[in-house]
């Protein structure tokens, strides 16, 4: 990892999947019914995640895992 890789919050849809992905790669998450999944990381593990969910996992497509910005 590089100095110029930026840690962001990420939401994630609730799926077994990431939560699994995630408890293996020892990425600490919440979930919640409103929210989904939220966890940090930097921008390449986010892409390698989405490239392990379709290769691995079964997903026909790369899932909706965007940048999280809370409600005010």
């Amino acid at each position: 990892m590089s100095e110029t890789d930026e840690i962001k919050e990420w939401q994630a849809p609730a799926s077994s999947s990431i939560a699994f992905l995630l408890m293996i790669d020892h990425v600490s998450f919440i979930y919640n019914e409103e929210n989904g999944i939220v966890f940090t990381a930097p921008d390449f593990y986010v892409e390698n995640l989405k490239y392990r969910l379709v290769c691995s996992c079964g997903y026909k497509r790369y899932p909706k895992i965007k940048e999280f910005k809370p409600a005010e």
